[in-house]
């Protein structure tokens, strides 16, 4: 009776038991509170008493929400001036990095800087440096002789310093993984295009960049994503986060808006999703696009 010994679990159930806290974590953190912003998003809650159902009512309010309307205005402005450039700016400046010079690591390890701090602390230095009579005022307006630019509250200076400091701070992160894509491409690609008297301008246009095609995709999908949920520099670089007038006002920050300030959380949930679906169609099309240049 005491000889026996509990049978051993199978080996295929130890994967499953190490497994399980981090799947219990992801459920509670992620899929837990994803689908309750759903429900939400079809219920009217104030916060105070319980939610009650109204089914798509908020989405077909949203699309006559003015306010709603002007921030995926912004918001699609900001992405496209967060996204195209950012791809050009870094792919410009991996090349420049591919090449051996003198210097290169420090100069490389300098570039990527901007990408250490967090986004709380860049937005806090810019805003620093943006102060009506500040550093870049100087720089910008002494040429001019311009003593004061309202960078933060002028509505067409505010949205393009958004612009500005966002690529600043991403496109050292974007280089490097346009760097892991050139590393990746054979040697003897470059050394065959060479021999056949290509150029740098040929050898980078018919050798390197048909290889960067699954780099570019996912350089564009990061960028979007990271676009689309801009929140923290908005709301931190600007004095009046989303002025002035509302021109810097993006739909992460209508999210924080609409559910703990105006206490609408059916609505602010409504943005979430459909902030979501966006950024689901807009990575969707472009997965699509890769697959049928391939």
């Amino acid at each position: 009776m005491f000889g026996i010994r509990p049978r051993p679990i199978n080996r295929k159930w130890w994967g499953l038991v190490f497994v399980l806290p981090v799947v219990a974590f992801f459920a509670l953190f992620s899929v837990f509170p994803v689908m309750f912003g759903f429900y939400l998003s079809l219920t009217d809650y104030d916060l105070l008493s319980p939610p009650e159902w109204v089914g798509l009512e908020n989405f077909r309010n949203l699309f006559t929400d003015r306010l709603f309307l002007t921030a995926l205005d912004n918001t699609l402005v900001f992405v496209a001036g967060s996204t195209v450039p950012v791809w050009f700016a870094s792919l410009l400046a991996a090349l420049v990095f591919d090449q051996a010079f003198r210097g290169r690591d420090i100069l490389k390890a300098t570039f990527f800087l901007p990408v250490l701090p967090p986004v709380v602390v860049i937005a806090v230095v810019w805003r620093m440096l943006l102060h009506p009579n500040g550093i870049m005022t100087w720089l910008v307006g002494s040429f001019r002789g311009i003593s004061e630019i309202r960078w933060l509250a002028d509505t067409v200076l505010a949205p393009l310093s958004m612009i500005v400091v966002h690529d600043w701070a991403v496109i050292p992160f974007f280089m490097m993984i346009w760097l892991a894509g050139l590393a990746g491409i054979s040697p003897e690609l470059r050394e065959a295009a060479h021999i056949d008297g290509a150029n740098a301008v040929r050898t980078f246009w018919h050798i390197e960049l048909p290889q960067l095609r699954g780099t570019a995709v996912l350089v564009a999908a990061l960028s979007t994503i990271n676009a689309f949920q801009t929140f923290t520099l908005q709301y931190v670089l600007s004095p009046d986060p989303g002025g002035p007038a509302n021109s810097t006002l993006v739909l992460g920050l209508l999210v924080l808006k609409y559910g703990f300030q105006y206490f609408r959380m059916g609505d602010a949930a409504a943005v979430s999703v459909v902030m979501f679906a966006i950024i689901l169609a807009v990575t969707a099309a472009q997965l699509r696009f890769n697959r049928r240049a391939t």
